[in-house]
């Protein structure tokens, strides 16, 4: 950790500058009267503060903050609050520091600023490091991670690796650390960031020496050194090489240490860093003491005196006087030893440092034994014992008497016993620290052993908890589904009944008797299919066998979709032996397997597409392969379609009607006959149902083989032509958006005696038919394939071109959020299905006669018309202010017509023309007119001028037509109206 730090600090030297770029900052702050100027000076000076002057550093970040709180800027308040948790970390004030941190999280959701959101994630981590929870420094960096992820900031990512990777480190787990340093320095390659990359590298090197990979470690030091030397990285430099000196005299290396120190005394030299600058001197000194090169050491001990004088180190002088003098000595200059010895006993006195005033006394004491000064030798040897005693306790003092007494008297029997006693003493010791050993490992073991159960009911019990929210979202999605696939049906069966009720005595049409046949057999189906569904859930499905031609029966299912596929233009391929096959087999059960398959392919199938179905006998195996050349379904998927509940299509959008639990059914009966079904999707290409069941032929019976025509060509039934007839009648146009065919002929026939009607299978149809020719009203299904009622809904209010149009919504979905889901995206009204027809009719003409009444109002003789009073919506709203104030502004100009309406509105003629008629019941010239009309009945009343003047000041220019459009308008003449 220690070393993480100086390598952080020393990072910080390369943005120092002289005191002259001090002064001229505050200068600027002084005269500078934007807040945001002063926040960026103020910036810039706690970068030159920091790791300098701490009061500065603080007096310049509680300034920051002062003046962003003045100001509104959540900007200035974010840059402010960030540098003062920086600051406060720094100073080991954690906990303000985290609070500080999660202050200007806050603020940056506030305005969406995901960059200093993601700052504040990395400094929160780097805190919570420091303060020793490595729990939640992990959880930040794995938040800033996903975030930035998010925003695609790779270097984001790249940053919380390597600080993942420190954690690691810290924490002893080197593989993860280097796992996490690797995937930072590959991230930092990618986005091209040289110097971060060779910090990562860096850190690897730092990891392979804890693990005594010496050799290993060099590599990844000299990388990152070439790296900084490259760009000119002083800081990073300095810390890499001075550690591969470290590294190299760990290994006897001294040569290649020196080397390493010479180069790492350049960079901080560069940097200016005079306290680490000063420890190299010293390094090189002892390196080349140990090599009894004694004249070059001095020297560098001389080099580490001068630095240790310009950072006023005390207690480095005197350690520093004292290698100096113990050079001098094996110099032989004994004069200048015994002064180098006085000035660091001078400076260890002054300074109260004990240590360094013994080593003094006893350095003294040799320098004047050499001298042949015997009295100042007994005397400095007498001042370093009497230190030397005050230093260690008299225990000690009288142990160390003992043992030097025995070994004067060399009694050999005592010391070998004392010799004895201590090994015991020690292998005591050694044996009780293996049993502590022991103990704490076993503890681990057990505690961990706990952890692991604790967790693993945790993760069971959640993944329980998973998988019941799971289903109960899948039941609730299929009860969604079952009960839209319910009520449609019912209404179509409902609404007749009502009618007949209503009117007895009129009788019921064959096509609405045919369409409540064809939707009652479709709820019977459904009851059936959800009967089917509980008994296989309860196990009470039995096979009913019964012998016959399997072949045939086949055929006559996969028959059943012919006249489908021809209407639909589907390539539809039949492929069954033209033979017998007689066996044992449960027919209805197998009709319903290969129909829900062959329904699923049409369902899913676009019209001209390929389908098909192969049937073949091997083996004693039915074997009946389904594909299409659909949609497909994605392999995440694939594998739940045949899970009970599931349904691939979710939302409001569906392509196709169905409950979603055909296939359930069918691998339910493909079970029970001890078979299996497979399948196999690609999207955007189809999908492949394979089914394989044990069938044994009975060959008993004779066989007779069919006479069946191999090149069946399907009848394609051809739709006599019918002459289009346009409704003349100057009635409401209404548009029926609806997917079901019963359905939008049952609302058509309720309302076609008053409106005319227009027809749209799907979402997208309707939009792009009220965007072509705009309805007086639109009726729309909530659920419906490529474009849903929501969507429909939206696009139609959110255009002007139709924003103005009234919206009843038809749906399943009876619960009040759904209704107040569907108000908010603009429809108009709601109806519940089933519905009664006669409170559709009833809804269909309140919301037309509303608009006629709005209508009416504007074209009222009132002076004034409030656009909020005659509009439903705030798009049409906002549009008619526009045009009255359009108007306001040009209405006196008689060169203004609907031509320069149109530029000032930028809306074409027709777009123009369509969007006024339908909110003001008027056409923009007749608009124009009346405006001016109004206007100038206006100035008329209040007596403004005479006729002609205010005929002018309207912007007419032909006083007759003034006059006629006048009389039209009011009844009587201007001068009339003005009398």
């Amino acid at each position: 950790m220690k070393r993480i730090i100086t390598f952080l600090i020393l990072f910080n030297f390369s943005f120092m500058l002289s005191q002259s770029k001090i002064d001229s900052l505050q200068n600027a702050l002084r005269t500078s009267h934007v807040d945001s100027v002063k926040i960026s000076i103020l910036r810039q000076l706690f970068l030159e503060y920091q790791y300098k002057d701490v009061d500065k550093t603080e007096e310049v970040v509680l300034q920051s903050v002062k003046i962003s709180e003045q100001s509104q800027s959540l900007k200035l308040k974010i840059i402010s609050y960030k540098q003062y948790a920086e600051f406060l970390r720094s100073q080991s004030s954690y906990d303000s520091a985290i609070k500080t941190y999660i202050h200007v999280i806050k603020l940056a959701e506030k305005t969406a600023n995901s960059e200093a959101i993601s700052e504040a994630y990395i400094g929160l981590g780097d805190t919570y490091l420091h303060k020793g929870d490595f729990k939640k420094s992990l959880e930040y960096q794995e938040k800033n991670i996903a975030l930035s992820k998010k925003n695609k900031d790779e270097e984001g990512v790249a940053n919380s690796y390597n600080n993942m990777g420190n954690i690691y480190n810290e924490l002893g787990e080197y593989t993860k650390a280097m796992e996490y340093y690797t995937l930072s320095s590959k991230k930092y390659k990618e986005i091209g960031n040289a110097r971060n990359q060779a910090i990562t590298t860096a850190n690897i090197g730092m990891v392979l020496r804890r693990l005594e990979k010496y050799s290993s470690a060099a590599e990844y030091f000299k990388e990152s050194d070439s790296v900084f030397a490259q760009i000119d990285f002083q800081p990073g430099r300095a810390f890499v090489l001075k550690n591969l000196a470290d590294l190299y005299e760990r290994t006897g290396k001294i040569n290649l240490a020196l080397s390493y120190s010479e180069k790492a005394i350049s960079s901080y030299k560069k940097i200016g860093s005079f306290d680490q600058l000063g420890d190299v001197y010293y390094s090189m000194g002892l390196l080349y003491w140990k090599q009894n090169k004694f004249e070059d050491a001095l020297l560098y001990f001389q080099k580490k005196l001068e630095t240790s004088i310009k950072v006023q180190d005390s207690a480095d002088l005197s350690v520093t006087y004292r290698a100096i003098g113990d050079s001098y000595g094996m110099l032989k200059q004994n004069e200048k030893a015994k002064l180098n010895y006085l000035k660091a006993l001078d400076i260890a006195t002054a300074i109260d440092y004990r240590l360094a005033m013994m080593d003094a006394y006893e350095a003294l004491s040799e320098a004047y034994a050499t001298d042949k000064n015997y009295k100042m030798a007994f005397e400095s040897q007498k001042k370093f014992r009497a230190i030397k005693d005050s230093l260690y306790t008299k225990e000690k003092r009288e142990l160390a008497t003992e043992i030097e007494a025995k070994y004067q008297n060399e009694q050999r029997a005592k010391e070998n016993d004392l010799l004895t006693k201590d090994n015991d003493l020690k292998a005591l010791k050694l044996k009780q620290r293996v049993n502590e050993r022991n103990v704490l490992i076993a503890f681990v073991i057990l505690t961990l052993i706990l952890v692991l159960l604790f967790y693993n009911q945790f993760r069971i019990k959640q993944k329980a908890n998973n998988k019941l929210k799971e289903l109960d979202r899948l039941k609730s999605n299929f009860f969604t589904n079952i009960s839209h696939e319910f009520r449609t049906p019912l209404t179509l069966i409902k609404g007749p009944i009502e009618q007949l009720e209503q009117n007895p005595e009129e009788r019921l049409s064959s096509e609405n008797v045919k369409m409540i046949r064809r939707n009652a057999n479709r709820l019977l189906k459904l009851v059936n299919q959800l009967l089917e569904l509980s008994k296989a859930d309860e196990g009470s499905l039995h096979l009913e066998s019964t012998e016959g031609d399997v072949f045939k029966c086949l055929r006559a299912v996969t028959s059943s979709f012919n006249s489908h596929a021809a209407q639909r233009n589907i390539d539809y391929r039949v492929s069954i032996p033209q033979t017998v096959l007689w066996t044992s087999f449960d027919r209805d059960k197998l009709e319903k397997i290969v129909y829900n398959l062959l329904s699923n392919a049409f369902k899913f199938s676009d019209d001209a597409s390929v389908i098909g179905c192969d049937v073949n006998y091997r083996h004693q195996n039915l074997d009946i392969e389904v594909s299409d050349s659909g949609k497909g379904i994605s392999n995440e998927r694939l594998p739940l379609i045949f899970d009970r509940f599931y349904q691939v299509e979710q939302g409001y959008t569906r392509d196709s009607e169905g409950s979603g639990i055909g296939l359930s059914i069918a691998k339910a009966f493909v079970d029970l006959m001890d078979g299996t079904i497979t399948v196999s999707s690609e999207l955007n290409k189809g999908t492949y149902f394979t089914i394989q069941l044990p069938m044994l032929e009975i060959k008993t019976r004779t066989q007779k083989t069919e006479i069946v025509k191999l090149n069946e060509e399907l009848v394609i039934s051809k739709k006599p032509f019918i002459f289009s007839k346009t409704d003349k009648r100057t009635v409401p146009t209404i548009l029926i958006i609806e997917d079901n065919k019963d359905m939008r002929y049952f609302i058509s026939e309720q309302l076609i005696e008053n409106y005319k009607i227009k027809e749209a299978l799907n979402g997208e149809e309707g939009l792009m038919a009220a965007m072509a020719n705009p309805p007086d009203l639109i009726i729309t299904d909530l659920m419906m394939p490529k474009m849903d009622g929501m969507e429909l809904c939206y696009k139609l209010k959110t255009n002007l071109a139709t924003s103005h149009i009234p919206i009843i919504m038809l749906t399943a979905k009876a619960g009040i959020l759904n209704k107040i889901e569907g108000l908010e995206t603009g429809a108009d009204d709601y109806l519940t299905k089933p519905f009664n027809t006669s409170e559709l009719v009833v809804r269909v003409k309140n919301l037309i006669q509303q608009r006629e009444k709005l209508r009416t109002l504007f074209v009222s003789k009132n002076n004034k018309i409030d656009p909020k009073k005659v509009t439903v919506n705030s798009m049409d709203q906002k549009f008619l202010e526009n045009v009255l104030s359009l108007l306001e502004q040009k209405f006196s100009e008689t060169d203004f017509g609907v031509p320069q309406m149109q530029d000032s509105l930028a809306m074409s003629k027709t777009q123009l023309h369509r969007k006024l008629k339908a909110i003001t019941n008027e056409a923009p010239g007749e608009l124009l007119r009346n405006f001016r009309l109004k206007k100038a009945a206006h100035l008329l009343s209040q007596d403004a001028d005479n006729v002609t003047q205010i005929a002018y000041s309207v912007g007419f220019n032909n006083l007759s037509y003034f006059a006629k459009c006048f009389k039209e308008l009011y009844g009587v003449s201007p001068s009339s109206y003005h009398n």
